[in-house]
């Protein structure tokens, strides 16, 4: 990510733009390190957000967190000081990530005082700090920093507070030239160790610019330069930094497969034009940024933990499939003991007392000879007797094997169709209603559901689009949603189409009093198979019936049915 000096030179521009002069009404901070400052400026309320917890930030938000009862000791220091009171003007340090909100202060006598409430957006290292503009001492901050905690500075009440302790590089807006820093440097760096280490606010994105731009291999030794390799590095520079310091920006979103993954401040020429959109306002860029961020990291997070218990639950069911189908192996080759038995009824006279085992003819198997297994201890009936009750159990177990190698299946298919939902889900509440599902279900141990927020009702949020001839077509993208859509809205003669023998979605063909076009079953079948476990391959089979021949299936597991009289279509996606 590129919060770098030139993204916060962008955003300390448009802070100015419209809050400066404004009166900050409201301070909140909620339970971990991040706070909101209301203001009110030009007729308006802006909210401006600063966090230095994960990834480091600050924009303008229309996002309102809740504030504890008992608002943290900080908190209470900044609305004590800078309440009130207006924002004289918002500075950035040097092109570093160093932003200071100078306020005109009144104290309880009346007298005016000027505070600066400094925001380092130094990643680990970042922290929010009040300090007495009159003698740049720290009235207190965010994070407190003793030595024992950084070698570098303390962060402590009544310390003098210096920015250089910090940011000791130069400032690139107000550089005239590179050509002697390259030519008397006294260490032999790589370009891109160069001007990361020379100047401030600079990040590997600026550097891989300005590599784009002069053609030039950042690996490469500054002592290795020639002049015209200089002079070249030289007017690149310069012309990015008088734009930048002339405030002619340019947000940009920055996209990777399809995905919002990066953003800054100018133009980048070495992206193409499918990897970046232009954006009005860093603040709302940012915002979105994070936000989306903190959505693919949260559901990234869930998914990881929500699929390996699934898969674990799968595992275990399987082996115990196995271990069942070896025993109904056992259990189908029960016959041989009734012939045992019945051989054993017509031969008591045979069998001797004491006798391990007795050879008989088999009347079953033209009068051939067989060899039957005794227990000793039993005479002629009581053998009889023992593999008449071994058949007999056997035949019990064949029939409650059978069952639960299918009630097994039907949980692997219900599990499978979870890993499906969770390739699906696009927010955390999404992950969350799975979980639910599966604690409902009795996979997971309910967790604690103290101070847990109400979700919205997810079931509606299927996927809704018509066809080119206008047919309506609903696609359910987890469980809840296919049993609401097959069980529920869809209508008896609607088209009901599932990917074959595979997790899937449920996909509706909605019925509007017209033949189904062969275009629109076509569309309907190919979303099917979109939407499944097979959506990979090639030649994929679909099944289609009317939903009057699809019904809930005897699992009763969510998102499970069974359906008759279908048909077949091979589709390729």
């Amino acid at each position: 990510m590129s919060l770098d000096g030139t993204v916060v030179k962008n955003l300390v521009y448009e802070i100015n733009n419209r809050v400066n002069g404004g009166r900050i009404d409201k301070i909140y901070q909620d339970d971990s390190n991040n706070l909101l400052i209301n203001i009110r400026a030009n007729g308006k309320r802006e909210r401006l957000f600063i966090s230095i917890s994960g990834s480091p930030r600050m924009y303008f938000s229309n996002e309102i967190f809740d504030s504890p009862q008992n608002p943290p000791a900080f908190c209470m220091l900044l609305r004590k000081h800078l309440e009130n009171n207006h924002i004289l003007n918002v500075n950035q340090y040097k092109m570093d990530r160093i932003v200071e909100i100078h306020v005109k202060s009144r104290d309880e006598l009346g007298l005016f005082s000027e505070k600066s409430l400094i925001i380092e957006l130094m990643g680990k290292h970042s922290n929010v700090i009040l300090i007495d503009n009159e003698r740049k001492k720290i009235i207190d901050s965010l994070k407190r920093v003793n030595f024992n905690l950084s070698s570098v500075r303390e962060i402590l009440p009544g310390i003098i507070y210096n920015e250089e302790d910090i940011s000791q590089g130069l400032d690139p807006c107000e550089t005239e030239s590179i050509v002697n820093l390259i030519k008397h440097s006294e260490e032999n760096l790589n370009l891109k160790s160069f001007f990361l280490k020379t100047f401030t606010g600079i990040s590997p994105q600026m550097c891989e610019e300005i590599e784009f731009r002069t053609n030039i291999d950042f690996k490469k030794n500054i002592l290795s330069l020639n002049d015209d390799e200089i002079k070249i590095l030289n007017k690149v520079f310069l012309d990015i930094f008088l734009d930048i310091k002339e405030n002619k920006f340019v947000p940009i979103k920055i996209y990777r497969e399809e995905i919002f993954k990066d953003f800054y401040s100018i133009d980048l020429k070495e992206l193409s034009e499918k990897e970046k959109v232009k954006a009005d306002s860093i603040s709302s860029l940012l915002e979105e940024f994070y936000n989306s961020k903190f959505i693919r990291d949260s559901l990234g997070s869930k998914s990881k933990e929500l699929r390996r218990a699934v898969k674990k639950h799968i595992d275990k069911i399987n082996r115990k499939i196995s271990n069942q189908s070896n025993e109904l192996k056992l259990a189908l080759n029960r016959e041989k003991y009734k012939v045992y038995a019945d051989l054993i009824s017509s031969n008591f006279h045979r069998i001797e007392k004491g006798a391990e085992n007795v050879t008989v003819e088999n009347f079953y198997n033209e009068m051939e000879e067989i060899e039957i297994p005794l227990d000793s201890k039993l005479d002629g009936p009581g053998n009889a007797s023992k593999y008449y009750k071994k058949y007999s159990k056997l035949k019990n177990a064949a029939v409650y094997l059978e069952e639960q190698i299918s009630i097994g299946k039907s949980e692997v298919e219900y599990l499978e169709s979870i890993l499906l939902n969770i390739d699906f889900a696009e927010t955390p509440d999404e992950i969350d209603d799975l979980y639910e599902e599966l604690e409902k279900e009795g996979y997971l141990k309910k967790r604690n559901k103290n101070n847990k927020k109400k979700r919205k009702d997810s079931q509606e949020n299927y996927i809704k689009l018509k066809t080119e001839d206008g047919f309506e077509i609903y696609i359910g993208r987890n469980n809840r949603q296919n049993d609401y859509l097959t069980l529920k809205k869809a209508k008896k003669n609607d088209l009901w189409f599932h990917v074959k023998d595979a997790p899937g979605s449920h996909v509706i063909l909605k019925n509007d009093n017209r033949d189904f076009s062969n275009s629109a079953m076509m569309t309907a079948a190919k979303l099917a198979a979109k939407y499944s476990s097979l959506s990979k391959s090639q030649n994929i089979p679909v099944d289609y019936t009317f939903k009057m021949n699809v019904k809930r299936h005897p699992a009763k597991k969510p998102g499970l049915v069974s359906y008759t009289n279908y048909k077949t279509i091979n589709v390729s996606i």
